[in-house]
């Protein structure tokens, strides 16, 4: 029989509220939240193992396009909850009514292997969560290979990360890494490095990204560390014709990232 909890001085209940609120128990228990047919359903899907599936019913109706397997998941790691408790563990309101607390399992960057044409993202010291979910829903959309994140400053399962990714954060082969070691196996393997950055001398749609590539970009305030200044193959630049001399991290990515499936195709 599923378990149903009521009270708000449940363990199990104090400690998902720990997760959503305090990176640091992430990082130490190696644990996330993440909440929503879709989210949970893509979460699944692409493999992560499930802690807990929470569930309510007050709330809860299948979706055919985002199904979720419980059978997959063994009855002891189902928890039902009641209306009030749901609405104290939901990050974003009543948000359909399921819950899974899911094993993060990180790539590492020695375990990855690039196919045979590659084009991968790099973010170097990206902070801001809503970005960074942002960039993974358009890496989806693009079939990117891999998105390294280089010296990252947020967590990527930060809830905001995945409510902005749309659950994108779980489709997407993530590796940490410094850019150091990006660097040394980038030119390891012979793939072009081509960076994005506001005052290369080069359009972007002027270069060639149909070969390995990976493209480059920085932090939002203070742009891409002097790492990359003499590794890059090629620099490029989105043209301003207005006041503003540049974009959001997460629109130059989509506009950069789709001109090379363009190429591709």
């Amino acid at each position: 029989m599923i378990e149903r909890i009521t009270s708000l001085q449940n363990p199990l209940v104090k400690a998902i509220l720990k997760l959503q609120q305090k990176p640091s128990e992430r990082v130490k228990t190696g644990n996330f939240v993440a909440e929503g047919r879709r989210e949970v359903s893509l979460a699944l899907r692409y493999g992560v193992e499930p802690e807990w599936l929470v569930i309510c019913q007050d709330f809860f109706s299948p979706d055919p396009a985002y199904p979720i397997p419980f059978s997959a998941v063994t009855q002891n790691r189902q928890i039902e909850v009641s209306e009030g408790v749901y609405n104290k563990l939901a990050y974003r309101g009543q948000s359909e009514g399921i819950i899974l607390v899911g094993k993060s399992s990180p790539i590492k960057l020695s375990e990855y292997k690039a196919g045979e044409n590659p084009l991968i993202l790099l973010l170097e010291g990206i902070e801001k969560p809503g970005n960074l979910g942002a960039i993974l829903r358009t890496t989806d959309a693009a079939g990117v290979d891999a998105v390294f994140l280089c010296d990252a400053r947020t967590d990527i399962y930060n809830p905001n990360v995945i409510r902005s990714s749309l659950g994108c954060v779980f489709s997407q082969k993530l590796i940490h890494c410094t850019s150091g070691e990006a660097i040394a196996w980038l030119k390891s393997k012979g793939i072009q490095i081509i960076a994005a950055t506001p005052h290369a001398p080069n359009v972007y749609f002027m270069e060639d990204f149909s070969g390995p590539s990976a493209i480059v970009f920085g932090a939002e305030d203070t742009g891409l560390s002097p790492k990359w200044q003499n590794v890059t193959d090629k620099t490029v630049n989105i043209p301003m014709l207005g006041i503003i001399d540049s974009l959001n991290v997460g629109t130059s990515v989509a506009i950069i990232t789709f001109e090379a499936v363009r190429q591709r195709q």
